[in-house]
């Protein structure tokens, strides 16, 4: 199964399905297709959450929108530029970004959350 690596500040955002999709560059770029199963890690969390990709493509800096904010878990399309720059340094205004927008489909549960009848 394919794994799709986040930082940690992500795990909340995608559990409650407000972070959708994930922009890489194509240096990051995922073997990924619609349809296909994936397991999303966190840097420093045990937690796992299980994701379907609902669509792959790709776009340029210049068209990212709104949406892709939304989609980000961002509240705003400045707040995603500023993150994609601070991991991927020297994006060119012209880049190319590839996008792999997914749906929760189940997780791992966190260590204390567990049901007591199933411990």
């Amino acid at each position: 199964m394919a794994a799709i690596k986040f930082k940690k500040e992500f795990y909340n955002l995608i559990k409650e399905g407000k972070k959708t999709q994930t922009l890489r560059i194509p240096q990051k770029r995922l073997d990924l297709k619609k349809y296909d199963f994936a397991t999303c890690i966190f840097e420093g969390c045990d937690e796992q959450i299980f994701v379907t990709i609902t669509d792959v493509g790709y776009k340029y800096w210049q068209s990212l929108n709104d949406e892709d904010a939304k989609r980000e878990g961002f509240d705003t399309l400045d707040d995603l530029k500023k993150f994609l720059y601070s991991i991927y340094h020297d994006v060119p205004s012209w880049g190319r970004l590839y996008y792999y927008r997914f749906k929760v489909e189940g997780f791992t549960v966190r260590v204390g959350e567990e049901n007591e009848e199933n411990v």
